[in-house]
């Protein structure tokens, strides 16, 4: 009996999630173990075949290219596995929405005419969700190994997948004195930059120093290792619960807990709220007046 097929698929991004597959080291060996890789970006082959069992996909979706490409995998694949924030999110590099394509394109290639043989860009990035449907999906930045592993051992033997529901703050080591409590009283009365503290102290909740951390608004998963090494919690999993507007979500926790951490969220709204999540957000790109005009 012949064993399913796997094929993985990179699209606009840095591949770091393929990178994450690639770390699972010997358990590739139990993956390739229960499926035949028919495709993918280290085998050199360009086509995707017609049809294939699963389809791990990585990245947002950028160009003309990458729209024909995940057309192409959603028509092949039996189960579509979306992995990374990129493709479930729009990701990082979805923040190229905040500007109009003509000033990007003229940013990164000046008064030099693009050579006709690069893959022509979107107006917007968007998430594969804004174009197909997808069976399973793990954001992360890049998503842990093991997350990514058994998104696809699931996909491969058929079995259900379920991604971790609680906030990050559910797995961080750090002691919660007052975050967790009801009280009328805010967590800390004032917020500061990781660079603006002499001294982070490594047992206690950032949040309660001050320090803005997006663990409470934040998909846990990841083993909260950002925190662990006296980094806050940026987002890059996105929120506990996808139909949640992430933007919507942080300025409804912060509120709670930090008066100036709502100000600071005003003041940089998109590195606060959408770093990861501009694509998929109420607002997901501005409107390019310039564009629209010449058709």
């Amino acid at each position: 009996m012949s064993k399913p097929t796997l094929a993985t698929v990179s699209l606009g991004g840095c591949e770091g999630c393929h990178v994450a597959l690639l770390d699972a080291h010997e358990g590739l060996l139990d993956i390739l173990g229960m499926a035949d890789l028919v495709h993918s970006p280290f085998n050199g082959t360009e086509t995707i075949p017609d049809r294939v069992d699963v389809v791990m996909v990585e990245g947002a979706v950028t160009t003309e290219e990458d729209l024909r490409r995940l057309r192409a995998c959603r028509a092949a694949a039996g189960t579509l596995v979306a992995i990374g924030s990129c493709a479930v999110l729009g990701g990082i590099g979805g923040l190229r929405n905040l500007s109009p394509l003509s000033q990007v394109t003229h940013v990164a290639f000046g008064d030099t005419t693009k050579s006709p043989l690069l893959p022509r860009l979107l107006p917007n990035v968007h998430a594969v969700t804004d174009y197909v449907a997808v069976d399973i999906s793990v954001a992360g930045c890049a998503p842990e190994t093991e997350l990514v592993v058994a998104a696809l051992v699931a996909a491969i033997t058929g079995q259900p997948h379920e991604l971790p529901r609680r906030n990050l703050c559910d797995e961080c080591h750090r002691t919660k004195n007052t975050l967790l409590m009801h009280s009328r009283e805010f967590v800390s009365d004032a917020v500061y930059a990781l660079m603006e503290l002499d001294h982070i102290d490594e047992d206690s909740c950032l949040l309660e120093q001050g320090l803005m951390c997006m663990g409470p608004m934040t998909r846990e998963g990841c083993g909260a290792k950002c925190t662990a090494m006296n980094v806050p919690c940026r987002g890059c999993s996105g929120p506990s619960r996808l139909d949640f507007e992430s933007g919507g979500k942080a300025v409804d926790a912060l509120a709670a807990i930090l008066p100036a951490g709502a100000l600071m969220y005003l003041e940089d709204l998109i590195g606060t709220g959408y770093r990861f999540t501009m694509p998929v957000s109420v607002f997901p790109a501005i409107v390019d007046t310039e564009e629209s005009d010449n058709g």
